[in-house]
């Protein structure tokens, strides 16, 4: 059994591994039945086809090394084969009815914590009262996944002709390990210290430097965000309409990604003043950006974070708008200016405080950003499961001490699908966030459509 590097970012999420912190992210997809079959029939035929061990491909078989520092060198070991019976789980639930109570069992099983003597991955597969539709929960350990991997493997599973038969299921499609050569190692390491003394930079010089750069790094206001997490989680799985937002993005002059970082400060602000206290300053989010260029299919996380303001300080809806565009505008521009390795040696700089303090088991360390914020693109079209229809797609992350709030957002066929997570035991139910989310997209319906007849 071969011993396979692992890049630094995906050791910060091994280092980080805990009851309260589980760092791995989880989809939930539902799909319908092939006509004439039910969803019992599908997922027990499915299921039969894999009775035995069987050798898998990279990362699907490698199996972390717990060693310290993970974080500074981590290993992970290809084992020879996995037993299905320890990562694929079927469950009969003709109990359960509706999406609410779908969404509760989900919830327990995102946030039970993968287990770390083994290959780090789930494949769970539930029936319930409807026989007509089944659903799937992958669970996938942040250092093997991220999420834009995690949506080129769904490509490559699944299929837009409701006829094909014979799909591949997930853990037999490989991905490719860390094997840079020489030349191309010095070249990243070279732009990951550019990245790291610009997060040097960006740093120093007190709050108000940090208040006013590109990057709002550790510049959040106090609020209910703060603080250690436990294990308890609340998700909430939303959707709105795609061309909704597209023709908002249009009428307003901003892109999809804009109106989806206002709807969440509109709805921050909402669920704050009504549940909690809103701070007199401007909550600030991280934002994810995807580095995977072409083909690229490494195992790992590929991606960096931006660092923006959310402008809930901004009472005038429309000003907020503007100010959540100018700001997450400034961040993708400072972003540009780096190289892909430059980007991640930023990241893991400026959480580096964060994320050496909870190594330490500092649950109160500061946080570089209160919360994470994140739109992935999907397929337009729909896709086909042996012939099983997939009608919806939920992404769920993770959260941390000191980072308590998550909204990832996923657009598959003309269907915005959200998946909402927050720390259960520290903040006010999300379904207030939700209702306000709703409230505030029907406000800028409203807001941009005056503003139109006025013009």
């Amino acid at each position: 059994m071969s011993i396979t590097r692992l890049s630094l970012t995906d050791g910060v999420w091994l280092s980080l591994e805990s009851a309260e912190m589980p760092m791995h992210i989880s989809f939930l997809l539902e799909f319908s039945a092939p006509q004439g079959q039910t969803a019992q029939g599908f997922v027990r035929r499915w299921r039969s086809r894999w009775p035995a061990p069987v050798q898998v491909p990279a990362p699907w078989n490698l199996r972390p090394l717990r060693r310290w520092p993970a974080g500074v060198l981590p290993l992970a070991r290809q084992v020879e084969e996995i037993d299905p019976a320890d990562h694929l789980r079927t469950w009969q639930l003709p109990h359960l009815r509706g999406t609410s109570e779908l969404t509760e069992f989900v919830t327990g099983l995102h946030t039970a914590q993968l287990d770390m003597s083994r290959p780090p991955w789930e494949l769970h597969l539930v029936t319930t009262a409807d026989t007509r539709r089944f659903a799937l929960l992958l669970k996938v350990h942040h250092s093997l996944f991220d999420g834009m991997s995690v949506m080129r493997l769904f490509t490559r599973m699944f299929t837009e002709d409701p006829h094909f038969r014979g799909a591949p299921a997930a853990f037999t499609l490989g991905r490719v390990v860390l094997d840079d050569d020489a030349g191309t190692e010095r070249g990243r390491r070279s732009d990951s210290l550019r990245g790291i003394a610009k997060a040097i930079r960006d740093m120093s010089g007190g709050r108000a430097r940090r208040r006013a750069g590109a990057q709002r790094i550790y510049s959040q206001p106090s609020s209910i965000f703060d603080g250690p997490v436990t294990a308890a989680r609340d998700l909430r799985l939303p959707t709105c309409d795609l061309d909704r937002l597209k023709q908002l993005a249009r009428a307003t002059g901003c892109t999809v990604n804009d109106v989806v970082l206002y709807l969440a400060s509109t709805a921050l602000r909402t669920y704050l003043t009504e549940h909690a206290t809103l701070p007199d300053r401007s909550l600030t989010a991280g934002v994810p950006t995807n580095l995977r260029e072409g083909d690229d299919d490494r195992v790992g996380t590929r991606a960096g974070m931006m660092f923006t303001s959310l402008a809930t300080d901004i009472a005038d809806p429309l000003e907020r708008l503007a100010a959540v565009r100018r700001h997450i505008r400034a961040a993708k521009a400072d972003m540009a200016e780096m190289a892909p390795a430059a980007v991640i040696g930023y990241g893991l700089a400026v959480t580096a405080p964060w994320v050496i303090g909870l190594q330490f088991g500092f649950r109160r360390t500061p946080a570089s950003h209160p919360m994470g914020i994140s739109n992935v693109p999907g397929p337009s079209d729909f896709l086909y499961w042996d012939g099983a229809r997939l009608e919806s797609m939920h992404p769920i992350s993770l959260l941390m001490h000191g980072n308590t709030f998550n909204l990832t957002c996923i657009s598959y066929a003309g269907t915005v699908h959200f998946g909402i997570l927050g720390a259960a035991d520290l903040l006010p139910p999300l379904t207030h966030f939700v209702d306000a989310l709703h409230a505030a997209l029907d406000e800028l319906a409203t807001l941009t459509a005056t503003t139109r007849l006025a013009g």
